[in-house]
């Protein structure tokens, strides 16, 4: 949150936090080597990039439906909360369906913005799936109360977007093994549009996967990467 000479709204509430367990699917998608493209930029580049970040995401959320998203500078999160009305089959169809979409809206984005300068060479996404912990913060500032989750997910899902290369999709153990479970639902090897393939790792994969902090060991050696043969745009596994 920016507070630079912002007056915040006060409240009447305690100040407490609640957490409840539940089951998610969550998307992290980051522009690769954005960093290192910035420095090389006109300030007015970089914010035309992020705008049509911030379209493509808004658009990716009315189709697909997360329950919960949040910017995060030169990328995003998107999470879906297994319910009544979201199975966890659901809330990862839609998570796979977003991550099709992200790539492909990048895809023609970057095509309009080479006209003006060299853009990043695509993004990178992750997806986790598990339990992790919602919670509610009530303070005496009524901007501090936004909803929020914890959790190995989480973290599992930002580590899978590290490993991925530009148009890659990594997807953690528990994820692979849902959609080999129902392969026929899930990967649609009758749907040429939408068929999706899984890979194993690749070999520098495995080795970032090694050091990476807070991992699993099934999700150093389990992850799988995801591609989508039919699609426009240059994957990278």
């Amino acid at each position: 949150m920016y507070s630079k000479n912002k007056i915040f709204t006060l409240t009447d509430g305690h100040s407490s936090i609640t957490g409840e367990r539940v089951v998610i699917v969550v998307l992290y998608a980051d522009f690769r080597d954005f960093s290192a493209w910035t420095i090389r930029q006109a300030a007015g580049n970089v914010a035309s990039l992020i705008k049509i970040e911030y379209e493509r995401v808004i658009q990716i959320c009315n189709d697909h439906h997360p329950c919960f998203h949040k910017f995060l500078g030169d990328g995003f999160l998107l999470l879906w909360e297994n319910d009544e009305e979201f199975t966890i089959d659901v809330c990862l169809r839609h998570a796979l369906d977003a991550a099709f979409h992200a790539h492909k809206a990048y895809f023609y984005a970057a095509q309009d913005l080479s006209r003006s300068f060299v853009p990043p060479t695509g993004i990178g996404i992750g997806i986790s799936l598990g339990e992790a912990i919602r919670i509610q913060p009530e303070t005496f500032l009524q901007e501090m109360n936004e909803v929020d989750f914890l959790g190995y997910p989480m973290n599992c899902g930002a580590r899978m977007q590290a490993l991925s290369g530009p148009y890659g999709t990594t997807l953690c153990s528990s994820t692979v093994r849902l959609i080999q479970n129902n392969a026929d639902s899930f990967l649609y090897p009758a749907t040429p549009s939408f068929r999706r393939i899984l890979h194993p790792p690749t070999p520098s994969a495995l080795e970032k996967a090694k050091i990476c902090n807070g991992l699993a060991e099934a999700d150093r050696t389990r992850f799988m990467h995801l591609t989508w043969p039919d699609s426009p745009f240059v994957v990278q596994p």
